[in-house]
């Protein structure tokens, strides 16, 4: 079986004066959507691409589904 991947970034909203949090229901609405397009979440991670504050500013996912 052959596959094809999707990279999704969600920008993250800002927390307190440090704490990073992810906007869950953007990020979990945009997954849902994909899932119903037979997108299947592989992987998900911060990728430390530094922001000033020292942290990430978005969450990665990688998704497949058959091609």
């Amino acid at each position: 079986m052959q596959w094809e991947y999707k990279v999704v970034n969600s920008k993250l909203k800002t927390k307190g004066f440090f704490v990073p949090e992810p906007d869950v229901n953007s990020f979990e609405a945009n997954l849902n959507e994909l899932g119903r397009q037979n997108w299947e979440l592989v992987s998900c991670s911060a990728p430390t691409t530094s922001t000033w504050a020292g942290g990430s500013s978005h969450i990665q996912a990688v998704l497949k589904r058959p091609r």
